[in-house]
């Protein structure tokens, strides 16, 4: 572990002790512990994965191209040229690479005309200087007019790909989607290691709300893109209002999830990555992005900032539902940790597409019983987090994220009136009717129930 290292480590401790307290800086501190043991066996297993083919191999009936959209500044040329060496090792070769350059310096142009002039370089790179830096939003705006593919996508000009990525892609858009996105990692050059997994599930609108899960790689269809741009006003969140909107347009029915991690995110001095306080603009901007979405679809709410950088949480109008508008569901043996519960989960149906939501239950020792169910590969019934400490967030603090589950507990909710014609003993049974009938099942797991003593 080198100084830089260290520091940032330090710098992150001290910010998370300042805006959170001693107790939740304990708490994290030791969740961390096992976080970075994860980290030691992940960077292990990501280096073998460089090594080898990843890509499925399924029927390719449909071809398309896909425009790479690289906005610079000032770019370190090691980084710039290792991002464009990935590029050039995809075992797709049918993509084009935009480089939209607003430096001030001619380091971006000399680096670009150097991997242009390489001897093995056949990947097809459009180069345009422009004439003024107008952020990062702006300037991708700019790589986009000059895209030709189907498809297009943005990548940080620091950034590098695995070199399955545009191959996987391509296989994922065989099924006749709009939007396809990827799992990612963290890369630290400064001691050669991958870190920080990001495994993402599929589409989860309010996880979304709660989060910039997706990030990167994000590939949307070009006429998509062209429609929603990029807006300057959330610079900094700018590409999270950008896959909002996408997908908006598209329809979530349109998006595809590849759970393979494509993307590597650098971690590097003032990245986000390495140091999440170094831009403490980009999260007010993502909070502004999520009253966006509040205020584009009517809905009734104020966006907050958890105790999590990057992560906000929604509170929806406890005023506007009324109490014949759902049913609520709780078992006697089981106290509310809150007064409000009740007005907090009835909450959501100021949502139109929220069928039931459901609270955390938490067992006489602290641990969690339920934070909503999944079903294993068997179709059984799997508590998501369970036995987990009701203090620790999870994985990618998703434990503690508002969030889509397939169901919750029947002892511990409140459901839609008109979908108590799906009640039935079988909880996922019940669950995935009320899905199958264009619900939501959504998890909030700041209301806690706990099993009296």
């Amino acid at each position: 572990m080198n100084l830089r290292t260290i520091e940032n480590i330090y710098h992150r401790t001290r910010s998370y002790l300042e805006r959170n307290g001693v107790k939740e800086a304990a708490v994290r501190s030791i969740e961390g512990i096992g976080d970075s043991v994860r980290d030691l066996s992940y960077s292990r297993e990501a280096h073998r994965q460089e090594q080898v083919t990843t890509a499925s191999s399924i029927p390719i009936e449909k071809f398309y191209k896909i425009s790479l959209l690289v906005p610079t500044y000032n770019t370190d040329p090691k980084y710039l040229m290792e991002l464009l060496e990935s590029f050039q090792r995809q075992t797709y070769r049918d993509f084009e690479v935009i480089v939209a350059d607003a430096s001030d310096t001619d380091v971006v142009k000399d680096t670009v005309d150097a991997f242009i002039s390489g001897d093995v370089t056949d990947t097809e790179i459009h180069y345009f200087k422009l004439d003024e830096n107008k952020g990062i939003a702006e300037n991708t705006n700019e790589a986009l007019k000059h895209a030709s593919g189907d498809f297009v996508a943005a990548v940080d000009h620091d950034d590098f790909l695995h070199y399955e990525a545009l191959s996987e892609v391509l296989q994922a858009l065989q099924a006749d989607v709009d939007i396809v996105y990827t799992d990612e990692d963290k890369y630290y050059d400064g001691t050669d290691k991958f870190f920080s997994p990001n495994r993402k599930p599929d589409f989860n609108l309010d996880l979304l709300l709660s989060n910039n899960y997706i990030c990167h790689l994000f590939v949307v269809k070009r006429e998509i893109a062209e429609a929603v741009g990029f807006r300057s006003e959330f610079d900094g969140a700018q590409d999270y209002d950008f896959i909002l909107r996408c997908i908006e347009k598209a329809g979530s029915d349109r998006v595809a999830h590849i759970d393979k991690i494509l993307y590597h995110w650098r971690a590097s001095d003032g990245s986000t990555a390495d140091n999440p306080d170094s831009k403490s603009y980009a999260y007010e901007s993502g909070k502004k992005v999520v009253e966006a979405y509040l205020e584009r679809h009517g809905i009734k709410g104020e966006v907050v900032h958890t105790k999590h950088r990057g992560f906000y949480r929604i509170n929806y109008d406890t005023e506007v539902v009324g109490k014949d508008e759902y049913k609520l569901l709780v078992d006697k043996k089981l106290v509310p940790m809150r007064e409000d519960y009740e007005e907090v989960l009835a909450s959501y149906f100021v949502r139109d597409e929220v069928g039931a939501v459901g609270g955390r239950v938490v067992g006489s020792l602290g641990n969690i019983i339920c934070n909503g169910y999944t079903a294993d590969a068997y179709g059984r019934r799997m508590s998501l987090y369970g036995k987990m400490n009701t203090n620790f967030s999870g994985y990618m603090h998703r434990a503690s994220m508002q969030q889509d589950v397939e169901a919750v507990s029947q002892h511990a909710c409140v459901v839609r009136s008109e979908l108590m014609q799906y009640y039935d003993a079988d909880v996922m049974k019940m669950f995935e009717n009320i899905r199958r009938a264009g619900y939501l099942v959504v998890m909030d797991p700041e209301v806690v129930f706990t099993y009296m003593r």
